[in-house]
């Protein structure tokens, strides 16, 4: 016959008065079966979740990978796409159907008699000496940027989208249309190795092979291609060199909201 109730018995060294504790035998049988079921659902659930974890770990060092290599792809993609449109540049600006020399070779009439000067294109005006937009400068020349974590060649002037954008300088339109990174753009060639690039155009005015004068309006600020909000990406460009429109326009630094120490 199996007893009903267990004796717990405490006896201390010190020869004091021993305590004794009785339990019910359906007390630890219920306390025992209770533990055996928690340790069995403890096992049951590592069991199950364990490789679970180890495969999580898995996939999550594979999609790191993969994430850094679709970066480094649209990295190089943007790259590509910079020279094509560079090489783009170079071509039409050296090629025949702009013939630009000639238009550079025409003189003024007081000294020839040629009364067709007007469309030849003077030093001066060659230089970026216009803004093209009043605005906020957001990020400067060689910043990172929220989307694209290399180089700026620009500045971001920030405008109420559909503010007219002016040509800096005056010269020939060599690109006007629409690119992943910049959406609507225009590329101006001026002569004597500057170039000047206007993006993220709202609406281009004009088309390639264009003449524009200096302060002629030329697109809309707007908010198109990768872009965070409506502004111009203006950049100058000499001998294929990016510069930074600031020794320009110094006039930009008195609405520089970068908070970039000098």
């Amino acid at each position: 016959m199996r007893p009903e109730k267990y004796t717990l018995m405490l006896i201390p060294d010190n020869e004091s008065e021993s305590k004794s504790f009785q339990i019910s035998a359906s007390l630890i049988k219920y306390t025992v079966l209770t533990f055996s079921i928690i340790i069995i659902v403890l096992v049951g659930y590592l069991g199950v979740y364990i490789p679970k974890i180890s495969e999580y770990t898995n996939l999550k060092k594979k999609y790191d990978i993969f994430a850094s290599e679709r970066l480094s792809v649209l990295e190089l993609s943007r790259k590509l796409e910079r020279i094509n449109q560079m090489d783009k540049l170079v071509r039409k600006s050296l090629g025949s159907t702009l013939n630009l020399d000639d238009a550079a070779s025409q003189r003024d009439s007081i000294l020839d008699g040629d009364l067709n000067f007007k469309k030849s294109i003077s030093y001066i005006e060659n230089i970026p000496s216009i803004p093209p937009i009043q605005g906020f400068v957001t990020q400067r020349l060689g910043e990172k940027g929220v989307f694209i974590r290399r180089g700026h060649h620009g500045i971001d002037i920030v405008a109420k989208e559909g503010e007219p954008i002016l040509a800096s300088a005056s010269g020939v339109v060599i690109f006007s249309d629409w690119t992943y990174r910049y959406g609507n753009l225009i590329i101006i060639y001026h002569r004597d190795g500057y170039f000047t690039h206007y993006a993220h155009n709202k609406e281009n005015f004009k088309v390639s092979l264009d003449q524009v004068e200096r302060g002629e309006v030329i697109a809309l600020v707007g908010n198109t291609g990768s872009s965070t909000g409506p502004h111009l990406h203006f950049e100058i460009w000499r001998d294929f060199t990016p510069v930074d429109p600031l020794d320009y326009f110094p006039g930009f630094t008195l609405k520089d909201l970068t908070l970039r120490d000098e």
